[in-house]
Parts: structure tokens; C-alpha cells; sequence
């Protein structure tokens, strides 16, 4: 039904509304959408707040696992003794430095320490990870790099678990977090990177599916050049007047107004611009909507491939309602700002039409 908080989800059951625990910490916009079928286990201690936990979830006919924690199962069980076949200890949770890794490999005189990474998101085919922004996840990679420097028998190693069993490449997200992109490409020059694919039933059973995806790096390129396209989402709770500079438009009804923009040079700075409602200055239609948003969501598209002309035409397409000549006087659109009634990141056809511009390159691994 929906999802609160990043910790919580509202589930109809036949036994009625339940709360759940949510242990996946990223956003899943892409599964978790009103109406999507879950599969939830009940929790062992009777007097939890929340008695049950959700684990798996229905998406395009196949069972995606949610709960990260599962990966280290599925990756100790299925994968380590494949990829470390003369591994003489496996051991979970182990530390080096200020750090804890997920495990250290012991093979003769060299160790080594893996730390495992759930994927979740995957669309046409592409694996990204991750689909929130992950310091943490980065400072791993960068340790890892580190430990292999400081000694040559003990090596640092990254295991991605892809949990769609479809996937046919990875490629970092640099959409949702450059940084952590930047820092993979880096790591690639320096210490081992694996991506497996794993498929899981409905008693639970993990299978492996692919030992060795691979990854497709170029289109990180994009966002080392921070050029793209961009979507800004503003929130109207209620009705408003607002001047928007030489516009004749300026009265805007509550609900959704999803806005195509573009950045040849400098996208990150535009998205942030248009975060900030405290803007010194006004230069674009957007600026004057977002100053009076009650809410404003950004989501950046580093490509080459799509114009925001594109995006306009895809929210058209969707049943976005055009709100004439704004922000679209250097081009031949007739708008770029389109008005939904209903949140759109509960939309699928919105969803897939951000899905389709951030998977899709030309470029293949």
C-alpha cells in the first residue's frame, strides 16, 4: 500500500493491514509501487513492534529478494566456494583497520577480504547499483583498494549480488551516486570485482544463475563529465497563484508538476539549484515553481542519447497535462512542464519512462 519511511511498509493481507519491517535501507521505487505482491516472513519474537519482515517481492513475474542481509547467505553458500575453490577458511564479519568487512578468505598465506554488495535494481536487462546514494558503500571500495596497497599477500575484493536472475550487465549508478561510481571505476584498476546473479523461489531456495556478468564502465563517462538531462518533481499541496516572469500561466492547482530540463556542462549544480526553494535569482521558468514547492525531488540522467525534448514527449505520452510554452522557449516543444494529479513515482509509466532513459547505451561491455 505504501511505504512511509525507508524502515516501514503498509501491506493489505487477508488478514488485514499489517506493518512490516523493511531491511532493504535503498529506495526500490522501481518495486515498490501500490499494488506490487509481497511475500513477508513473520518475525520470531512475538512482541516486536512490527511482527512481520518483508523478504521477496513479485516484479515481472519473477521473485526478487529484498532483504540485504540474505546476499551474505546466498554469497557464502553459493558463490565464495566457486570463486575461492581452495579457500581453507571462510570467515564472516571480520575487521581491518576502523573497518568491518562482511568476510576474510584464508588461502594458504594470503587473505582476503570481501565485502558483498545486494543489487536490486534491474531494468532492460542492466543491473545498477546503488539506488540510493551510499557513503558507506564507497569508503568500503576505497579500504579495499587501501588494504591491497599495504601488503601483497592480503588482497581486497567486491562481490556484487544481483538478484534478478535476467540481468545481463552491471554498471554502477552513477545517476543516484556518481561518487560511488567514480570510486568503482577506480577500483577496477586495482582489485578483483566480481557480479553474480542469483533467482530465488517461493520456499526461499537460491539458485545461482551467472557467475561472471559483466560490466559495462563507459557510460561512466557521463557523469565524469556531469552533462545530461534531468526531471525535477515539485509538490503543490494546494492551490496557488505564482507570477512565473513573462509566462502568462501563473495559476497552479495542487498536485504534481514534473519539469524536463538539460545541462550540457555542470548538470549536478543545476539539480542542486533547483533543490534550493532560497534562490537568489530567478532564470528559468522552473525557479519560480520550485521557490513555492511544498516538496521538490530531482532525479539526473547522465546521456548522450536523450534529449530533455524527450523527456517532455514521454510525460506528454503518460498523461501529463502540458502547462503551455513553460520552459520551452528555446526549442520546438510546446511545453516542458507537465501537471499529474497523482504522485508519478507511484506510477509505473512514469517510472519506466525514467528506467528506459537511465539504463539505455549504446555502449556494451
Amino acid at each position: 500500500m505504501e511505504r512511509p519511511n525507508r524502515f516501514v511498509v503498509m501491506a493489505e493481507t487477508s488478514a488485514g493491514i499489517i506493518r512490516a519491517h523493511c531491511p532493504n535501507p535503498g529506495r526500490l521505487i522501481e518495486i515498490l509501487t501500490p499494488g506490487r505482491k509481497l511475500i513477508f516472513q513473520k518475525a520470531d519474537n512475538p512482541t516486536r513492534k512490527t511482527p512481520y519482515s518483508l523478504v521477496a517481492a513479485y516484479y515481472k513475474e519473477k521473485i526478487i529478494p529484498l532483504n540485504s542481509v540474505m546476499a551474505n547467505k546466498a554469497a557464502a553458500q553459493l558463490v565464495i566456494p566457486l570463486l575461492f575453490p581452495t579457500a581453507e577458511k571462510i570467515l564472516p564479519e571480520q575487521t581491518f583497520g576502523k573497518s568491518r568487512f562482511d568476510f576474510l578468505i584464508l588461502e594458504g598465506e594470503l587473505k582476503t577480504y570481501l565485502e558483498v554488495k545486494s543489487c536490486t535494481l534491474v531494468e532492460k536487462r542492466r543491473a545498477m547499483f546503488p539506488d540510493a546514494p551510499t557513503k558507506r558503500g564507497a569508503r568500503h571500495v576505497e579500504e579495499l583498494i587501501e588494504i591491497q596497497k599495504s601488503d601483497n599477500k592480503i588482497h581486497g575484493r567486491v562481490l556484487f549480488i544481483i538478484t534478478h536472475e535476467d540481468a545481463e550487465v552491471f554498471t554502477p549508478n552513477m545517476h543516484t551516486d556518481p561518487h560511488f561510481a567514480f570510486t568503482l571505476k577506480k577500483a577496477l584498476n586495482s582489485i578483483q570485482v566480481d557480479f553474480v546473479s542469483i533467482k530465488c523461489d517461493i520456499q526461499g531456495r537460491t539458485t545461482l544463475v551467472n557467475l561472471h556478468i559483466p560490466i559495462d564502465i563507459k557510460p561512466v563517462k557521463f557523469a565524469e563529465e556531469d552533462s545530461g538531462i534531468y526531471i525535477v518533481v515539485v509538490r503543490l499541496e494546494n492551490d496557488k497563484n505564482i507570477p512565473t516572469g513573462k509566462l502568462k500561466y501563473s495559476e497552479y492547482k495542487s498536485g504534481y508538476y514534473t519539469y524536463a530540463g538539460s545541462a550540457k556542462i555542470n548538470l549536478s549544480k543545476r539539480i542542486k539549484r533547483h533543490r534550493n526553494k532560497k534562490k537568489k535569482t530567478f532564470h528559468w521558468h522552473i525557479d519560480y515553481l520550485t521557490a513555492n514547492a511544498d516538496e521538490v525531488k530531482t532525479f539526473g540522467i547522465y546521456t548522450d542519447r536523450f534529449s530533455e525534448c524527450d523527456i517532455a514527449k514521454g510525460l506528454e505520452e503518460i498523461g501529463g497535462s502540458e502547462i503551455p510554452n513553460f520552459g520551452s522557449s528555446d526549442c520546438r516543444c510546446s511545453s516542458h512542464l507537465f501537471y499529474f494529479k497523482e504522485d508519478p513515482l507511484k506510477v509505473r509509466a512514469f517510472l519506466d519512462l525514467l528506467h528506459h532513459m537511465r539504463h539505455s547505451y549504446k555502449s556494451k561491455p
